[in-house]
């Protein structure tokens, strides 16, 4: 399964005719350009990634309701879940994998199982029973395709210098942002088709405002896979580039050693960054269906809207830290990106101050004489139904809005700067499976994030479940402070 893998150090920075393995390559005009047409095409798939989260991340919670007309917020908790159990045992298994064949396999092999996944995923309400089940396993086949993600970050960081690596990182960053952008806005589009839509009993297909969405991006995958197959090419910079003096240095891997330290505040910050937005994506829907009484219809379009506009404040983040990379310590950037998301998270909590409270469910004396099947909430039927709707204060629409604007301008800055961090303190070792250990961070995050916030978020309600993590992300910047002059690159120590 061997495939050749182009090792260079481009002909108009090179000071020394030596690498880390002994070869040397000179880069050629041509392969420069293949070059960043294989980290280009990583871009795309990146891209296909984010949005085959975010494609069904507003409509996943009726789309339950509908195939099982379930109305218990614990299982949501689960089904999100296995995205998260999927790319946490993966991603490490694929990052080390990578570092033993060419990263065209890895990635290969997580393409065709993204195409098996999402048709899964749109078939789900066409099995005749255990429909939830059929979800779980399509979304943990998809968190399997997503621990993709650390092959792609190290052979980007391995196809890069260490000055290139903050643009490439921003790249592909970027790409998983419009597709976090675009995700939404697509659901939104497919919300007329209902949740009937159009069938063709033939072969059991339903095309509704759920399943529609799953099977475009099943298309979009067959077309990367397709392009994939005719265009990349792996590439690997031998040495790396001191950005002080711009020369390429050579490091022997076994003189200087990886800053443990470092990597693990890198690995744990990226970890409770992504927990932050995993809290905020499991009870998005549900907290606003409770606090302005929207409709299942409702919820998935306005949602789609605000997290579209939530992803192009990401993508003007993601920009921004590029910017001010080239002018500013990337340390500084992580903090004030942190500092960002603690604001988002605590705007989510609901203002004690104020005197209304969310609409209260009039149709049902208790929670489980109401048909979830049938309600749409055009009459009497929206409001809060949890216990903890007496007593929780309101959270305001434009709170709301604001809340969702800052913790994704905060996780967009965060995670792209701890990512470059990260990757230059590993240094020019293979770094698939250091990699697969962020990604696996992350991961962990969106397995236990949505179980632990669907239960704080219906047993005690908003309030508990961002003070919570805003309180963590405050002792993440204590570690960072402390811990500052270890986040260096590794031709810095």
């Amino acid at each position: 399964m061997k495939s050749e893998v182009h090792r260079l150090i481009p002909v108009t920075k090179a000071k020394e005719n030596k690498s880390i393995n002994g070869d040397v390559f000179e880069e050629s005009v041509e392969d420069k350009k293949s070059r960043w047409r294989s980290i280009h095409l990583a871009c795309l798939i990146m891209f296909i990634g984010s949005l085959d989260y975010s494609i069904v991340i507003t409509s996943i919670w009726p789309y339950l309701q509908s195939i099982t007309y379930t109305k218990d917020t614990t299982f949501l908790g689960w089904l999100l879940c296995a995205f998260g159990l999927g790319q946490l045992v993966f991603a490490p298994i694929l990052g080390l994998w990578s570092n033993y064949v060419d990263v065209k396999w890895p990635i290969l092999t997580t393409l065709i199982l993204g195409v098996f996944a999402n048709t899964l995923y749109g078939y789900a309400g066409a099995f005749p029973s255990h429909n939830g089940i059929v979800m779980l396993v399509a979304r943990f086949c998809l968190g399997i395709r997503a621990g993709n993600v650390a092959v792609i970050k190290s052979y980007v960081s391995g196809a890069t210098t260490v000055k290139e690596r903050t643009s490439a990182v921003a790249n592909f960053s970027t790409a998983q942002t419009i597709g976090l952008m675009i995700g939404p806005v697509i659901q939104t589009a497919l919300t007329p088709l209902g949740e009937t839509g159009l069938r063709w009993d033939l072969i059991k297909l339903t095309l509704n405002m759920y399943t529609t969405a799953a099977f475009l991006v099943t298309l979009l995958g067959i077309v990367t896979l397709v392009l994939f197959l005719l265009m990349f090419k792996s590439y690997r910079i031998a040495d790396t580039l001191d950005e002080d003096t711009e020369d390429y240095q050579s490091i022997d891997d076994g003189k200087i050693e990886i800053d443990k330290v470092g990597a693990f505040v890198s690995v744990l910050t990226f970890l409770l960054a992504v927990l932050a937005i995993a809290y905020n994506e499991t009870i998005l829907v549900p907290l606003t269906m409770a606090m302005f009484a929207w409709s299942r219809n409702e919820a998935v379009l306005y949602n789609g809207i605000l997290l579209t506009g939530g992803a192009g404040v990401s993508g003007l983040s993601y920009l921004g830290v590029k910017y001010l990379s080239k002018r500013c310590d990337e340390r500084r950037i992580l903090l004030g990106g942190l500092t960002v998301l603690i604001t988002g998270c605590a705007l989510l909590i609901p203002m004690p101050w104020t005197s209304s409270y969310p609409p209260a469910l009039r149709v049902a004396v208790n929670f489980t004489d109401i048909d979830f099947n049938t309600m749409d909430c055009e009459g009497a039927r929206c409001g809060c139904y949890f216990d903890w709707c007496t007593h929780t204060h309101q959270l305001f629409l434009s709170q709301y809005i604001i809340a969702v604007a800052c913790v994704s301008c905060g996780y967009a800055s965060t995670t792209l700067t701890v990512t470059t961090i990260y990757s230059k303190i590993l240094g020019p070792k293979p770094q698939g499976l250091f990699m697969g250990l962020l990604t696996a961070g992350g991961s962990f995050s969106r397995m236990v994030g949505p179980v632990i916030v669907g239960f704080m978020f219906a047993e005690y309600g908003p309030v508990w479940s961002f003070l919570s993590i805003s309180i963590v992300l405050l002792l993440t910047i204590v570690m960072i402070i402390v811990t500052y002059r270890r986040l260096v690159p590794m031709c810095q120590r």
